[in-house]
Parts: structure tokens; sequence; C-alpha cells
């Protein structure tokens, strides 16, 4: 049986959440389809955050933000 091969981005340029920046309930679940990708962030030893980016080709405006890793 083949392994799939799946994508991989890394972010070129910090991203930076500005304080007063206001977080909703993200109880629940919810279905990403095909051009979405995440990465965990953890804050201090406690707590964590999913950060998800769409991705459905690279072109010009992203490609200053992301680069695709092998």
């Amino acid at each position: 049986m083949k392994k799939k091969k799946t994508k991989k981005f890394r972010l070129l340029k910090d991203i930076v959440i500005p304080s007063g920046t206001i977080f909703y309930d993200a109880s629940g679940s919810v279905d990403y389809g095909n051009g979405m990708f995440g990465a965990v962030i953890g804050l201090t030893k406690d707590s964590f955050g999913d950060f998800i980016y769409e991705i459905d080709k690279l072109d010009k405006d992203i490609e200053e933000w992301f680069e695709e890793v092998e």
C-alpha cells in the first residue's frame, strides 16, 4: 500500500494577534475541506490554540507568506 504524500507549508512571516482581539466560543466540530492547513500554537504550558489557513494554490499574494515544504 502506497502512503499518500501530504502537503506542508512553512510560514515566512510573523503573524501577530493584537491585544484586544476577541476570541469566540469554538465548541462543536468543524469539517475542513481540501486546501486547509493548520498548526497548533502553544501559549503556556496549559494552553494552546489552532491556526487554520486556506491555501488552494500558491499565488503571488500567498507566496510572500508561505512556502511549500517537501
